[in-house]
């Protein structure tokens, strides 16, 4: 019986995926890609885009390895420079994640994945839990010393403050921090031109008070103040969230830095760790709200099981998970100012991957009183079936099946939790409007629980307060919306058009294996509910046969008038019938949906997450 590496048609390269995953090539050195059509003279930047790239790894013997989940696939960064005023596009692309894959030919037994081994045994997953625990100081020794050790390829963000002591480590300067970051506490810091991964670290290199597991891959920024926030998880038997916020110190600046810093320090504050007084399950937490006043963190019943405990047994995200149908939504509204807990809200059972806008605002009551109401949006969906779902995102062959009969070893098949429900229905996510109502402040709430004040009669009187749920209504404003962008400048604030990627109306549906979009703008102020294609919606679609388009990026033109002047950038996978396959840079006129011009970079697909723009002074305008 021959052997897999005996039955790869390509010597001495991976054989082909089963699953229908494709290596992508790289182009570390800058190429030209041809436009067709115009991209408008006030577009000019850099285009930051993050994602997977390497599924299918040689292995020394000549086998391969296969990753079966997208969300697992070796991490690839693309840059597109663009210039309007010269209709140039440069490309630049790199894999950031050689080490890791070191290490997937080492089979090195610590490695965790979001997707699962369904033939790893119960003694398999003993050994891996113990290899966990015995290899942890190495394991975060080899982070320290190689920039590429582990997965990170989720979000990317520029202009990011990483603090004094990275800025001498690695020698970038104040601004020109690129970072990408995942839904733990790892981020890594790359070239803003090369690409070249240059450190892995955690928010504890930026203050050694900012440790924990788990963190959001999508930080809030607010451009008044300039900061960047979000929250630590810290995983164990009583869960706690630690929100905190980060800025570079100005010398322009009417702030003063902190007495222990110099002008050189960024400026960070702690806003509070917070826990509540009943079981609380930390649960999966992709992206968070945030107004000019709260910080409102969502807790979805998807939870890790075992207090997160179940990710080292398990060595994969998909199998710790798990979705409880019974038990509310919570969102746990903090207060910026004094970074206290004030009030958590419930709503209907449900699980979001990514927030849209959000604000706050004084409501004048009947009567003349004021209420004062945070209304937040989120890309929603009835239960975690779109999860099962992520397991098509990508593949070359959208709607294919694999033969399973064919597929050996038989650890390539994988049994989806959705499966056995009637047709695997899987419903798009929709834009809902939560409204919460009647939010204090903490100088109105003076009860309000916090852990370093349990004195005396406050314990009760505080724990009463503190575990009070008041109600999140909603209005659905859109159905099949994801990957929520908007127009920055209005960010924090009442906003009017939404974009995102919706269901091709040329496949198969998401509930039928086949994760392949389409663009779609909305109109907030103006809801349809039925289906977007009907004549009567308010809502515009680019969507071409055999394309699948990525997360828009919104580019607001300078000097605008109108919320939604401006372009969308995406990069869109194309497959045709006959199979051959082709990538392109996509510019859309933001006001009307139409095709402006498009730069085709090769003859593969490119699976790309979220990105971020920055223009030609190096200023980022659309942060992810």
């Amino acid at each position: 019986m021959k052997t897999p590496a005996e039955l790869n048609p390509n010597i001495g390269e991976p054989a082909p995926s089963p699953f229908g995953f494709a290596n992508v090539p790289a182009f570390e050195k800058p190429i030209e890609i041809k436009i067709q059509g115009i991209i408008p003279s006030w577009v000019n930047g850099v285009l930051y885009r993050s994602g997977s790239g390497r599924y299918n790894v040689l292995m020394d013997n000549g086998d391969t390895h296969h990753i079966g989940h997208p969300f697992d696939g070796l991490a690839m960064l693309h840059r597109f420079e663009v210039s309007g005023e010269t209709q140039k596009v440069h490309y630049t692309s790199r894999h950031t994640s050689h080490g890791l894959e070191d290490r997937i030919r080492n089979d090195d037994k610590t490695l965790l994945t979001f997707g699962p081994d369904p033939c790893k045994t119960i003694f398999g997953r003993m050994q891996t839990f113990f290899h966990h625990i015995m290899e942890f100081n190495d394991t975060m020794r080899k982070h320290e010393e190689d920039p590429e050790y582990d997965l990170v390829n989720v979000t990317i963000t520029p202009n990011f403050p990483i603090g004094p002591r990275l800025e001498r480590e690695t020698g970038v300067k104040r601004g020109d921090a690129v970072v990408v970051k995942r839904d733990a506490n790892t981020l890594q810091l790359v070239d803003k031109d090369t690409l070249k991964p240059l450190k892995l670290f955690t928010y504890a290199h930026m203050d050694k008070k900012l440790w924990g597991m788990l963190c959001a891959s999508h930080h809030q920024y607010d451009k008044d103040t300039n900061e960047y926030v979000n929250f630590m998880v810290r995983l164990g038997p009583i869960p706690s969230f630690q929100t905190f916020t980060v800025k570079p110190f100005s010398p322009d600046s009417d702030e003063m830095p902190p007495p222990t810093t110099t002008v050189h320090e960024p400026i960070w504050r702690h806003l509070g760790a917070w826990k509540t007084m009943e079981v609380l399950k930390p649960s999966y937490i992709h992206s968070f709200n945030m107004t000019k006043n709260y910080i409102i963190v969502p807790n979805f019943p998807y939870y890790y099981g075992f207090g997160g405990m179940a990710a080292i047994y398990y060595s994969n995200a998909y199998q710790t998970f798990h979705w409880e149908e019974n038990r509310r939504t919570l969102f746990h509204v903090i207060d910026r100012h004094t970074g206290r807990h004030v009030a958590t809200y419930e709503a209907d059972p449900c699980f979001g991957f990514h927030a849209a806008n959000a604000w706050d605002e004084e409501v004048l009551l009947p009567g003349g009183e004021k209420e004062r109401v945070i209304y937040l949006d989120y890309c929603m969906y009835e239960n975690t079936d779109i999860v099962d779902a992520s397991f098509e995102l990508g593949k070359a062959a959208p709607g294919g099946k694999v033969n399973e009969s064919k597929v050996k070893p038989v650890r390539f098949v994988v049994k989806k939790k959705a499966q056995g429900k009637p047709g695997n229905k899987i419903a798009p996510a929709q834009v809902r409007r939560y409204r919460l109502g009647q939010v204090p402040r903490s100088d109105e709430n003076q009860n309000a629980w916090s852990p370093g004040n349990l004195t005396g009669g406050y314990l009760f009187s505080g724990m009463l307060e503190y575990n009070k749920r008041r109600v999140a209504s909603y209005t659905v404003l859109a159905h099949d919306v994801e990957l929520p962008r908007f127009n920055e400048q209005y960010n924090l604030s009442k906003y009017r058009f939404l974009y995102g990627v919706c269901e091709s109306r040329y496949a198969p549906s998401y509930a039928a294996g086949a994760v392949v979009n389409g663009l779609i703008k909305v109109d907030l102020d103006h809801p349809f509910l039925g289906s977007n294609t009907h004549p009567d919606s308010t809502a515009m679609m680019w969507d071409q046969p055999g394309c699948s388009c990525s997360e828009p990026v919104f580019v607001p033109k300078p000097d605008a008038t109108r919320e939604d002047d401006g372009v969308i950038l995406s990069v869109v996978n194309k497959t045709t019938e006959d199979g051959s396959e082709s990538c392109f840079l996509l510019v859309l006129d933001a006001q009307s949906m139409q095709e402006m011009g498009r730069a085709t970079l090769g003859d593969f697909n490119a699976l790309t997450l979220h990105g971020s723009f920055v223009d030609a002074n190096g200023v980022a305008v659309a942060i992810n």
